[in-house]
């Protein structure tokens, strides 16, 4: 018999990015100064994660099949914001020298950007007081900096894809993707 509070539909949802030192919020703790809110995503399309691993099978004469070779794992998140804001351009052209003014006008250089620009990222969902979070243990990077659409029917929207990069290998052998949290929120003790 299933469990229908392992089951979700979310309310709302945001990313942020940060410095890699920024300190991750634990246990539903509300996210530090030093993270930044991507602003509104296209609820529609969602997050999107995708898991690549490459697999050969080995087969003996006869076509017997012996073993199964697995290796090259890798983990990707696909997101669509709406906004054009400084986070989104600090994830499009990391290095940008624009200035932005909170009301939805900005003005400045746009360089080439930073391919290998690392930072940490922290996907969000919230229903009520219950949320769910997912944060990048190590780094991220953009992988892919897909369309951006503008046009009469519909909201300017972009496609980001970003690769989330495992830690090196604790004294077990294991690698961490990420901190992840399902709970209610909390606030800051004392507050």
């Amino acid at each position: 018999m299933g469990n229908a509070k392992n089951a979700s539909v979310w309310a709302y949802a945001d990313v942020y990015i940060a410095p890699l030192d920024a300190p991750i919020p634990e246990g539903g703790l509300p996210f530090g100064p030093e993270w930044e809110q991507v602003g509104l995503l296209d609820g529609e399309e969602g997050f999107t994660e995708t898991v690549e691993v490459e697999s050969e099978d080995l087969y003996a004469w006869g076509g017997v099949l012996v073993a199964s070779t697995h290796n090259n794992f890798k983990v990707t998140r696909k997101f669509l914001p709406f906004e054009d804001n400084k986070a989104v351009y600090d994830l499009m052209y990391p290095g940008h020298e624009v200035a932005f003014d909170g009301e939805g006008g900005y003005e400045g250089q746009i360089h080439v950007p930073d391919l290998q620009a690392r930072f940490k990222i922290a996907f969000e969902t919230r229903t009520g007081d219950l949320l769910k979070r997912t944060v990048s243990a190590n780094y991220a990077q953009v992988a892919e900096r897909g369309e951006s659409t503008e046009n009469a029917t519909e909201l300017a929207k972009r496609e980001i894809t970003v690769a989330v990069y495992p830690t090196d290998a604790d004294a077990n052998g294991n690698s961490t993707l990420f901190y992840t949290y399902k709970g209610a929120a909390t606030a800051e003790s004392g507050s």
